[in-house]
């Protein structure tokens, strides 16, 4: 019998740690259809972007809905570590969650007790959610979500080996762009001491055998992260492959008319 319902948090895990390099793409332009589009691409999750993308509350359940149909894991990055926040998306049937501007470990340890019910948690409990099955499923077999940390800050580089300790972390995510600008080296992702940042990051992931990620403009510096040891890979964002491959086919068309007309 196939499964029913969305990818759960613990499918999301097998898939970030499985051999390889798992591959997914951000989600910024509010569009459910967007993440059947990853799907039929062939990636495994999707992550709606709700710090910085176009996207709203509104949208998690339908984007989770839409790429339930694909065995598409819907990641959600909420704006802030806020505990009603955290709890309501888990509700949604999110696989995972990315908290964006941990500080410290101690924050973090303070954000994992959100995806858990009482009295390991604090998130509040319901029954008649999606990530329940309406009612369906028992609360005490239910998968908790992928709780997944951003590294982009000073105080959570500093703690990192201390934050992928923590029992409840599941993955790492590196923020590169907020990362080089923390670091005084505002995108110059070739800078050395961003690079040793990366790649403290990806030993703490290493060390405690979790996951670690981040996201790539192009399948060139998609390689480049595998090559220093990321597990997972976002690849770009939707508004991003539209513009590029529009871009991309506007040009050749317009080369291609010129040379026919000079002809």
């Amino acid at each position: 019998m196939a499964r029913l319902g969305p990818p759960t948090g613990d499918d999301l895990r097998s898939r970030l740690s499985a051999t390889g390099c798992s591959p997914g793409t951000f989600l910024g332009l509010q569009s459910p259809v967007a993440a059947e589009i990853a799907g039929l691409a062939g990636l495994e999750w999707v992550v709606l972007d709700l710090e910085h993308g176009g996207g709203t509350a509104a949208d998690v359940g339908p984007t989770v809905a839409a790429a339930a149909g694909y065995d598409v894991a819907v990641i959600v990055r909420v704006p802030r570590p806020d505990r009603a926040m955290i709890g309501w998306v888990a509700d949604q049937g999110a696989a995972g969650i990315m908290v964006p501007r941990i500080e410290s470990v101690d924050e973090a340890r303070e954000v994992a007790g959100f995806f858990s019910y009482p009295p390991e948690g604090e998130r509040g409990v319901a029954s008649y959610t999606r990530s329940a099955g309406w009612g369906q499923k028992k609360l005490t077999d239910l998968p908790r979500p992928v709780y997944m940390p951003q590294i982009e800050t000073p105080g959570a580089l500093s703690d990192v080996d201390h934050i992928a300790a923590l029992p409840e972390v599941d993955g790492l995510f590196i923020g590169p762009l907020d990362l080089s600008f923390a670091l005084g080296v505002p995108g110059k992702l070739s800078d050395e001491g961003f690079l040793n940042a990366f790649r403290q990051t990806v030993q703490a992931g290493a060390t405690h055998r979790i996951p670690v990620g981040s996201i790539a403009p192009s399948h060139e510096r998609a390689e480049v992260m595998v090559a220093d040891g990321v597990n997972f890979v976002a690849l770009g964002s939707d508004g991003l492959w539209l513009r590029q491959s529009l871009g991309e086919s506007a040009e050749a068309l317009r080369n291609w008319s010129q040379n026919e007309r000079a002809e």
